[in-house]
C-alpha cells in the first residue's frame, strides 16, 4: 500500500474514487423547512448479511427516532423519500459519548435508493487501528451550507476532505480513547485536487455528522506506472473542534461490528491485515 501524497499524478484516481464509490456510499439526509427541505446530516449506506442499513450519528437519527420529524432522503432531481426503519442508536449521555446510530430500512426504500446509491458490503468495512502518518483518510458528507436553489430545485453537493491522523494531544486534550475514537487533523487551506490550487477549506463542517470515514489503499504497477486502488470504511464521523486544536471526531467502525453481533446475531470472520 502507497502512503497517500496529494500530486497530479494521485489526483487523478482520487478524483475517481470520490465520484464512482464514495459519493454513491453517502446520502444527506433533509427535513422540512418553512419553505423547503433543508439539509440535516450524512449517513453511509451498507448492506450487511442481506440487511440494508444506514450508518449514521446518533443525534442525527434521534430526530426521528426521539423528535418525531420526517427526515428525507433525496433520489432525484426533485424527488425525495422520507426514511422508515427500525433505528437503533447510542444514548450519547450514557454511553461515554458514544454517538452511533443504525437504520435498518424499511424494503419500500431499497429499489429508490438503489439507482442513485451504492450499499456498501462487509468487504468495504475494516476494523482500522494502526493509523498511518499519510493522507489515506478521507471524510466525505453533505455539510449543510453546500446548498443553492438551481431553478426551481434544491441543489446540493458532497465535500471531501483528505486528511491526516491527529497524534496524541489531541486525545488527550479532549478525553478520548484511541480505541473507540477516531481524531484527524484538520486545517484552514488545502488543495483542490480539481485545479491543484490552494484555497481556503470549507470549515463549516454542520451537516458532516453521520458521515464516512474511508481508508484509501492505493498501489502502484512498477511495470505499468499505474495504479490500483480500495477503499474501505473505517468510521463514521460525529463532531469537530475548532478550539485549541482543529480537528474532526468520530468512532470506529468496530462499534457498529460488535453491537450487531450481539443486536442482530450475526457472525462475522476477522482476518489479519498486513501493509506494505
Amino acid at each position: 500500500m502507497e502512503k497517500v501524497k496529494a500530486d497530479q499524478a494521485i489526483d487523478p484516481i482520487l478524483k475517481k474514487i470520490l465520484s464512482e464509490h464514495l459519493v454513491r456510499h453517502t446520502c444527506q439526509f433533509f427535513e422540512k423547512g418553512k419553505k423547503r427541505l433543508k439539509p440535516y446530516g450524512s449517513g453511509v449506506l451498507v448492506l450487511i448479511h442481506g440487511k440494508h442499513l444506514i450508518f449514521t450519528a446518533s443525534h442525527v437519527a434521534n430526530a426521528i427516532a426521539q423528535e418525531g420529524k420526517d427526515l428525507f432522503i433525496r433520489v432525484g432531481l426533485r424527488d425525495y423519500i422520507n426514511v422508515l426503519g427500525d433505528i437503533k442508536y447510542t444514548d450519547i449521555g450514557n454511553s461515554i459519548g458514544i454517538d452511533l446510530a443504525c437504520i435498518k430500512i424499511d424494503p419500500q426504500m431499497i429499489e429508490p435508493l438503489s439507482k442513485p446509491y451504492i450499499f456498501l458490503t462487509i468487504e468495504g468495512i475494516r476494523k482500522h487501528n494502526r493509523m498511518m502518518d499519510a493522507m489515506n483518510y478521507c471524510v466525505i458528507g453533505f455539510p449543510e451550507n453546500n446548498i443553492n436553489d438551481n431553478k426551481g430545485h434544491l441543489d446540493t453537493g458532497a465535500t471531501a476532505y483528505f486528511t491526516t491522523p491527529s497524534n496524541d494531544k489531541r486525545y488527550l486534550h479532549y478525553k478520548y480513547n484511541k480505541k473507540d475514537w477516531v481524531i484527524v487533523d484538520m486545517n484552514g487551506k488545502g488543495t483542490d485536487i480539481n485545479t491543484s490550487e490552494r484555497k481556503r477549506v470549507n470549515t463549516h463542517f454542520y451537516g458532516l455528522s453521520g458521515c464516512g470515514l474511508w481508508l484509501l489503499l492505493l498501489n502502484k504497477d512498477p511495470q505499468k506506472e499505474e495504479y490500483s486502488y480500495d477503499y474501505k470504511l473505517i468510521g463514521i464521523m460525529t463532531q469537530f473542534k475548532k478550539e485549541r486544536f482543529f480537528c474532526l471526531i468520530g468512532n470506529k467502525i468496530h462499534l457498529f461490528i460488535d453491537a450487531f453481533k450481539i443486536l442482530e446475531n450475526m457472525k462475522f470472520r476477522e482476518i489479519q491485515v498486513k501493509y506494505n
